[in-house]
């Protein structure tokens, strides 16, 4: 890395109190690396005392595995210890255009709560359309914008902007081809699903049928039938009859 101590500098104001940070960044330009490597720097430093996540680490005991709003509220309330979490593929579980969904208004208020926990946390996400209350948040104290694997740009009105190059690899391992899951119920984990109800869970967080089929490997049509499908066992379950509306 071109400037280390400048790096500490950066991390030692960033994490002096309970923050959320965003890394941006296109596809494959190393986001989740990049955090997990600012998360262990900060550790290593003496800025954090533990690591939280969502990505899967191969149970590297660095890492808490997180995967649902339970669990993360309980961890980060559990002690007075300092705490950094990882929320990777947040736009996927926060998407923009559902802001008033139940996971969204529950992960608001969270971060509201940071304070109480002692928590320092990082959403990753390969756009800047995280939902606006995030980026408008009084918590957010920096926005790093990952340029290439080794180039990043941070940006924050506590400094002025930086760019450093020549960023190292984490030497926390992470599982790249494994989705990074969160769900606000606690056990249930999207491998664990049929095809047909993870087309489903992922519609209903907000994602569009193209996205869906473009990250399960999938045609649109099958992604609509399955979909389809779901709702279709839901009403019959609850014996729900569709009646089509006139209008």
């Amino acid at each position: 890395m071109n400037d280390a101590q400048a790096f500490y500098a950066m991390l030692e104001l960033l994490f002096r109190n309970p923050c959320l940070l965003l890394v941006l960044g296109d596809w494959r330009t190393g986001k989740t690396d990049t955090s997990l490597l600012i998360m262990h720097l900060a550790v290593k430093w003496g800025l954090l005392d533990k690591i939280g996540s969502n990505i899967y680490t191969y149970d590297d005991p660095a890492v808490k595995y997180i995967i649902s709003m339970g669990g993360l509220k309980r961890w980060i309330h559990a002690d007075n210890l300092r705490k950094g979490f990882i929320f990777d593929e947040a736009l996927t579980h926060l998407p923009a255009r559902r802001a008033m969904s139940t996971k969204n208004v529950d992960m608001n208020a969270f971060i509201a709560e940071l304070s109480k926990g002692h928590g320092r946390m990082i959403f990753c996400a390969q756009t800047d359309k995280v939902e606006s209350t995030l980026k408008d948040s009084a918590f957010l104290r920096a926005v790093f914008y990952k340029k290439s694997k080794k180039v990043m740009t941070c940006h924050s009105k506590l400094f002025e902007s930086m760019m450093f190059t020549g960023l190292p690899r984490s030497p926390i391992r992470f599982d790249k081809d494994r989705l990074a899951e969160f769900s606000e119920m606690e056990g249930l984990l999207m491998s664990d699903l049929s095809q047909e109800v993870k087309c489903a869970v992922l519609y209903s967080g907000g994602l569009s049928m193209p996205k869906i089929a473009r990250k399960l490997g999938l045609y649109d049509t099958q992604v609509k039938r399955a979909i389809m499908k779901v709702c279709k066992a839901f009403c019959d379950k609850e014996k729900i009859q569709i009646v089509n509306n006139p209008d």
